[in-house]
């Protein structure tokens, strides 16, 4: 069955030699997201710990906190990202990761609001960093800026979950016509879309 696949498919990358530490962080990765995608969180979290107590990775230690976030387990999210800012402050992935999971998880907006500003000043044209500025103003209640931030965020890239976040702001101001308008078109493109449907489904039932 499936699982044996993945059994197999770990044995072969076991098998390969790497050349570099960086090859080996992207086996490690390759084993760890297999995982992952399959369910099966705690052996990933695993298998990053077993390789990042040979030392500093710090590819590894955002993984971490990616998966980290899937399992609700934002003290470890929040402790591998602190990390990699200890010894790169500019990591403006790492700011905004931590900014937007703060804005998105928990109400420490305040803190959040700070991280992702950082980030936008190292990065002002992500758009990954753009839709977090615009998630963060919108939880600090100021829905016409947040709007602006949203839009320039999708004008550069057509992503499901920046047309989500969109549409909730603008549905929240009272513009549920252009709320609907962005997720029709979002859904047109990615119809699957877990974010999108969850959104709709909440607000729009």
């Amino acid at each position: 069955g499936k699982q044996n696949k993945i059994e197999e498919a770990r044995l072969h990358l076991a098998k390969i030699q790497t050349r570099s530490v960086r090859e080996k962080s992207v086996l490690i990765q390759a084993e760890a997201e297999m995982l992952a995608e399959n369910r099966r969180f705690e052996e990933a979290m695993e298998v990053f710990d077993k390789a990042l107590q040979e030392g500093y990775d710090e590819d590894l230690l955002y993984s971490r906190a990616m998966l980290a976030e899937k399992m609700d387990r934002l003290d470890i999210l929040e402790m591998d990202l602190r990390v990699i800012l200890e010894k790169d402050p500019n990591n403006s992935q790492a700011l905004n990761a931590l900014g937007y999971t703060l804005a998105d998880r928990t109400d420490r907006y305040d803190e959040a609001y700070d991280l992702i500003k950082r980030a936008l000043e190292i990065s002002p044209d992500d758009y990954f960093v753009l839709d977090s500025m615009g998630w963060i103003l919108y939880r600090q209640g100021r829905l016409d800026e947040a709007i602006e931030f949203l839009n320039k965020a999708l004008s550069k890239k057509n992503d499901p979950e920046i047309a989500a976040h969109l549409g909730e702001v603008l549905w929240v101001k009272g513009d549920k016509e252009a709320a609907q308008s962005i997720w029709d078109t979002a859904l047109g493109e990615t119809p699957n879309d877990d974010r999108l449907q969850n959104v709709i489904n909440r607000l729009n039932p």
